[in-house]
């Protein structure tokens, strides 16, 4: 469809009749690179942070295992998959798409989700801190792991870093305007933000504890709105329940498995009082690990302190969405004995910033704004030379293996052995997502060889087809075959060598096999 001349030009009028954009765009066209810095550090900190991180992943060859995962859920799935909600892998098949089926092109859409929660960050902070806090609140986020070295392998953990933000953007004008449009949209927030992974409970209990427990809370309550946003929530969560439903709860086996342990079982009392405190200090001392360099920069510059007018209503907000789901994670850790996992922190240092200068008294000059600028991007450079040496050093399969030659030597395998298309890839996670995106056959993946664990295969048509297998050891290539219930031929072993710049070798066996199917 042709867009008319008329419309195209409306178009580029809005775009370079923008205050901001024409501002920069002076500047830049003038070279006042550094006038851009101090008039627009936002933006400025936004564009270099998404193409440092946006950029320096296209120089690994292997694609992430998640990232994978992720695109063919989007393929596949409706609403659920065999892990979590389905909401992440939407995106993620729709830029693999968008990019001529480029597995690479997750890379772009980590850091759309991180620009996104950004803004939302910021507008947050806006309404809690005057402009320059307001600003570095998102740039100390650099600080964090999980917003540089740790992005670009999208997932569903990168993807919250977007819709915590909203949640709490929307939920805080939620309450503090009241209007049913703002509500709704809270309520979409929480909706979007629960089908992407179901730890976005911690947050979710956090708003309703702010609802129950805090005077601007239960004022709210006294109104229709939040009960209509309740409703529209359980609305738009309604299909997935209904989905897993169906499906028997398999993700509750997949949560169960990454939560549960030994802990509690077959041991002495002490020690397992000794586990359940074990757990959630494991967890609180990664947290401080993930979170250091936010902190450093944070209290570095932190030493001229002086007090700040109290503002009780945003600091209970900030402790129940910020703090709260902090505590609840630990709870779970020291009540149960499980071990937490350390990638359900990945979205509670979303407010971090916002917090310190709320809750730290921070004098704040323009001197002191620019030179915790300096340090927020000579961080960003370390962080992203540090990143750009393991791509150097690597000598790890996952990273350097070229998965398009690898997907269409096997898939030429498969054509001489059986002599039909591949229609199912089985067996070990990352090899089977490889090669369900990389073969020119783009076969569907049967993860861990059961159909049952796999809601998008027929298991009928499984049966028929046969599907390549693909182990890292005989033994779990036998326990894979046990699982798809149908005679195998013995595994192959193939050895794949991998080398670094400087040489250093690293050899992986792997085994594959033939469910021939029942059609032979």
């Amino acid at each position: 469809m042709r867009i008319s001349g008329n419309i195209f030009l409306a178009k580029i009028f809005f775009l370079v009749s923008n205050r901001n954009v024409l501002n920069i765009w002076v500047e830049v066209m003038q070279f006042k690179i550094r006038d851009v810095f101090l008039n627009h550090p936002l933006i400025c900190f936004c564009v270099i942070h998404f193409l440092i991180w946006g950029v320096l992943p296209f120089f690994r060859t292997g694609a992430p295992m998640d990232s994978m995962e992720a695109v063919w859920w989007g393929k596949f799935c409706v609403w659920g998959t065999n892990k979590h909600p389905p909401l992440s892998g939407f995106p993620a098949y729709g830029i693999y798409l968008l990019f001529s089926e480029n597995i690479k092109a997750v890379y772009i859409l980590s850091q759309i989700c991180i620009t996104v929660g950004f803004c939302f960050i910021y507008k947050l902070a806006s309404l809690l801190l005057e402009q320059r806090k307001a600003v570095l609140s998102v740039m100390l986020l650099e600080g964090c792991v999980f917003y540089g070295f740790c992005s670009p392998e999208y997932n569903v953990n990168v993807m919250s870093l977007a819709l915590w933000p909203a949640v709490a953007y929307f939920f805080y004008r939620a309450v503090t305007e009241n209007t049913l449009c703002l509500w709704c949209l809270a309520a979409i927030a929480c909706a979007a933000n629960f089908l992407n992974k179901y730890t976005a409970a911690w947050q979710l209990l956090g708003c309703a504890g702010f609802l129950f427990f805090t005077p601007e809370g239960r004022k709210m309550l006294k109104s229709y709105r939040p009960y209509v946003a309740l409703a529209v929530f359980l609305l738009l969560i309604f299909p997935h329940f209904y989905w897993l439903w169906q499906h028997d709860f398999m993700v509750i086996e997949y949560f169960s498995s990454r939560s549960g342990g030994v802990y509690g079982q077959e041991m002495p009392l002490w020690e397992n009082v000794l586990h359940h405190l074990i757990s959630p200090a494991e967890f609180l001392v990664s947290m401080l690990f993930y979170g250091a360099g936010t902190l450093a920069l944070f209290f570095a510059f932190s030493r001229s302190l002086e007090p700040e007018e109290i503002d009780l209503g945003s600091r209970r907000f900030l402790f129940w969405l910020g703090l709260f789901p902090l505590l609840l994670v630990l709870a779970y850790g020291l009540i149960s004995g499980s071990p937490v996992k350390s990638m359900w922190g990945y979205p509670l240092f979303c407010l971090l910033g916002i917090m310190l200068f709320k809750f730290v008294k921070f004098n704040m000059s323009a001197e002191m704004f620019i030179k915790l600028q300096k340090a927020v991007y000579i961080l960003m450079a370390v962080y992203a030379a540090v990143y750009g040496v393991v791509l150097l050093l690597s000598n790890s399969p996952k990273y350097n293996l070229d998965s398009r030659k690898f997907a269409a030597e096997y898939t030429k395998l498969w054509h001489n052995q059986m002599s039909r298309p591949l229609k199912y890839v089985a067996g070990e996670v990352w090899l089977s997502g490889l090669m369900a995106l990389e073969s020119p056959d783009k076969p569907a993946p049967v993860i861990w060889g059961e159909p049952r664990r796999n809601p998008w295969i027929d298991s009928e048509s499984f049966k028929r087809n046969g599907a390549l297998v693909f182990a890292e050891s005989r033994e779990e290539y036998n326990a894979y075959m046990s699982g798809s219930q149908q005679k195998a031929a013995p595994p192959e072993e193939i050895v794949l060598q991998f080398e670094n710049i400087f040489g250093k070798k690293r050899k992986k066996k792997i085994y594959y096999g033939f469910l021939r199917g029942e059609r032979l």
